[in-house]
């Protein structure tokens, strides 16, 4: 029969872990706020997301709100494509410009 003191060290050790591990995640791998930081898999990939987010800002400089907004939504599944990187937050940066500016236009209307 397994002894109970065995059961206990070895389930308080496995916590201890998890704890541990649940605090490097958060300290290493999160922007202090819970949302994880990804990394570009490589200069190329990041570049051609930087491209596309150029290509988005010009659209919306130029008051083209329909085909930025198209745009934009088609990077939201672009963590899917390895050869292709934008940043969550970049993303969401464009979103927020795009949505002010519409605003700011369709008032000034």
């Amino acid at each position: 029969m397994v002894n109970l003191r065995v059961v206990l060290i070895s389930i308080l050790v496995m916590f201890f872990g998890m704890i541990l591990w649940m605090g490097y995640y958060f300290y290493f791998r999160t922007d202090g706020r819970g949302h994880v930081l990804r990394e570009a898999d490589s200069p190329e990939a990041a570049a051609r997301g930087q491209r596309t987010l150029q290509r988005a800002d010009a659209l919306i400089n130029q008051q083209q709100y329909a085909p930025a907004k198209a745009l934009l939504d088609s990077l939201r599944d672009a963590d899917a494509n390895p050869a292709f990187f934008v940043s969550t937050e970049e993303l969401e940066q464009r979103f927020d410009t795009l949505r002010a500016r519409s605003r700011r236009d369709q008032a000034a209307q």
